[in-house]
């Protein structure tokens, strides 16, 4: 019986010091995982010669996506719509603020300008209006240019 006490003292003893250290290591890693608005500096390694995918949808872009966007290292954006959106490719400018801004203009097509903020959540980023005629979505980043 003497053993059966302290096997059972030893695992209470392992369980709170899993606890303890839990609650130590739990904040550090709650601020890894929280949301970062990005500088300049973050979105122009974000952004620059790489491409966005999303779906239309807040919540979680998954594959297929409803739009891929291209952002050239020379300022030049690309935005390929899905087919069931008329798989137009439509060409504008991007270019960064210093305040953090990701702006661009479109020659064609609806929400020709706008401004927006960018924030890290995950493996995803999260663009808000900032300015002009904006929407807010949600998009992975794919590396290199995948417009088809």
């Amino acid at each position: 019986m003497v053993g059966a006490g302290s096997e059972m003292g030893l695992r209470l003893w392992g369980i709170g010091l899993f606890l303890a250290i839990a609650s130590v290591c739990a904040p550090v890693l709650a601020a890894d995982d929280a949301p970062k608005t990005l500088s300049t500096a973050e979105l122009k390694a974000l952004l620059s010669g790489n491409s966005l995918a999303g779906n239309g949808k807040i919540k979680d872009p998954a594959v297929p996506y409803d739009w891929v966007a291209h952002y050239a290292a020379d300022g030049v954006l690309r935005l390929k719509l899905k087919p069931e959106w008329g798989g137009k490719l439509i060409r504008g400018k991007w270019w960064l603020t210093q305040d953090g801004q990701q702006c661009r203009k479109f020659e064609t097509g609806h929400a020709k300008e706008g401004c927006w903020r960018f924030v890290r959540e995950g493996k995803f980023v999260r663009f808000l209006p900032a300015s002009g005629v904006a929407v807010e979505g949600r998009a992975v980043r794919l590396k290199g240019d995948q417009i088809e």
